[in-house]
């Protein structure tokens, strides 16, 4: 057994719950919605909804380090 075990605490708070639906549920929504009205297929629509919110997110996390 370990001796030196650790105890951790996460904090969400509501900022974080509202980042959540925000981004993934909506902006995964508009991007579904739009792939679905290009490839008429469900299985690549879900893809480009996935890659889509993915994209976005990294683009902004990208912006804020270049902002540095």
């Amino acid at each position: 057994m370990l001796r030196n075990q650790e105890f951790r605490v996460y904090i969400v708070t509501k900022g974080d719950i509202l980042r959540f639906v925000a981004i993934e549920i909506v902006l995964g929504m508009m991007t579904y919605s739009i792939a679905m009205k290009l490839f008429h297929n469900v299985i690549l629509a879900s893809a480009g909804g996935w890659a889509g919110t993915e994209g976005i997110k990294r683009l902004v996390i990208l912006k804020n380090m270049l902002a540095k």
